[in-house]
């Protein structure tokens, strides 16, 4: 139990950042449900916050290609979610749209990544057994695609 304690930096010392985002995330959603406007709306937030949260807790365990290309994809959907009117159908839109982007952006490179003008080069090629926490982001990627479609449909 002392370890415990310690951990969330009740010995005097600060709080972790696991804890510090976890606290954050929290807070984060449950402002998002309690939020003024459509089911749509509210849970787009909490999709986009639930998908970033994830990514930070995993960010020690998976390559810093996935954690580039999922996070461009989260920041597309930020900005579609964020600049789009109207409101209740720009965040399922975005939320859609960017994890769609994350997704095809994150399976394109996922071996490596080649560019136009040395086709037959590939950069950073990693042949070997992806770890099984990436295969876990892709599909909880692939899921908030499905969460953003349905909040579309029915939100």
């Amino acid at each position: 139990m002392k370890r415990f304690w310690r951990y969330l930096g009740s010995d005097g010392g600060s709080v972790p950042y696991g804890v510090l985002f976890a606290m954050l995330g929290v807070v984060g959603i449950v402002f998002a449900v309690l939020a003024d406007g459509p089911v749509g709306v509210r849970g787009g937030y909490v999709g986009e916050l639930l998908w970033v949260l994830g990514l930070l807790a995993v960010a020690r365990r998976v390559r810093p290609r996935l954690l580039l290309t999922s996070g461009i994809g989260w920041l597309a959907a930020m900005v579609i979610s964020t600049t789009g009117v109207p409101a209740d159908t720009a965040v399922p839109v975005g939320l859609m749209v960017g994890a769609g982007i994350a997704l095809g952006v994150s399976l394109a490179t996922r071996s490596g990544v080649s560019f136009e003008w040395a086709p037959n080069k590939v950069y950073d090629q990693d042949d070997g057994p992806k770890p099984f926490t990436e295969t876990v982001v892709l599909v909880g990627t692939g899921v908030f695609a499905v969460i953003g479609i349905a909040l579309l449909i029915w939100g």
